[in-house]
């Protein structure tokens, strides 16, 4: 309620002062000199939030702009920014850029650890529906390793965290994901399995329905033989 109560508002705001937006975007210059200054870094930020709420109007000259930013922009702040909202956009036409955008990303930065890593983290934290699906698919990309932690997280601990809408969907499917990554990383990494664990510990601040499915997923993991100490505290410890 509060994801789409939120988005309904940024709509609202984006429409009653599109032209305030359209300004404050069309006045940065994409192929200007990248200076890490505090002025050029506020500049690009105000600009990007300009973008983000032209975004929402789903207008193809708009979304046309965007795909320009990620073509010529000549600073991963300003990539990475078109490439989040040409992915999250539920626009037809910026799905199928997005996904040219996204096989291009990678086949550049394929062998730069930490780009690929935030490559994987924009994909996880879609808003949009069926993310969970994309997520699993991405698990057996080239570009992910499931015994990497930086990984791991990237992927894994970005849908469950920072993905509400997706990860707490109704259906308990988020829920499920997460148990079956625990229980397969309690022997290969308990460290990174305890803390993974955090989204579903928080079961009691949410509604009775999603209570149960959480809780569920938690006696699942506790009921695993050779339960790791580190799995096994947070766990004894979520369920009391």
């Amino acid at each position: 309620a509060i994801h789409y109560s939120r988005t309904t508002v940024r709509k609202t705001i984006a429409r009653e002062l599109r032209e305030e937006f359209e300004k404050i975007y069309k006045a940065y210059d994409h192929e200007q000199t990248y200076f890490a200054t505090a002025d050029a870094i506020a500049a690009r930020s105000l600009k990007n939030v300009a973008l983000a709420y032209l975004m929402l109007s789903g207008d193809e000259k708009i979304i046309r702009a965007c795909e320009q930013q990620y073509l010529t922009a000549n600073n991963m702040t300003d990539v990475m920014a078109a490439l989040t909202q040409l992915t999250n956009a539920e626009a037809e036409l910026a799905q199928e850029l997005s996904g040219n955008a996204l096989a291009k990303f990678y086949e550049r930065w394929q062998d730069e650890s930490l780009v690929v890593n935030q490559w994987l983290t924009v994909q996880a934290t879609c808003s949009l529906p069926n993310t969970l699906a994309r997520v699993k698919a991405l698990e057996v990309h080239n570009g992910y390793d499931s015994k990497n932690p930086n990984k791991i997280r990237a992927l894994i601990s970005s849908f469950c965290n920072n993905n509400a809408i997706n990860f707490h969907d109704k259906d308990g499917d988020g829920y499920q994901f997460l148990a079956d990554k625990i229980i397969l990383l309690n022997m290969q990494n308990p460290q990174i399995a305890s803390r993974l664990l955090t989204p579903l510990t928080k079961w009691k601040k949410y509604t009775p329905a999603r209570q149960v499915l959480m809780k569920k997923q938690l006696e699942r993991i506790m009921a695993e033989p050779n339960l790791s100490k580190d799995v096994f505290e947070v766990v004894s410890k979520s369920l009391v």
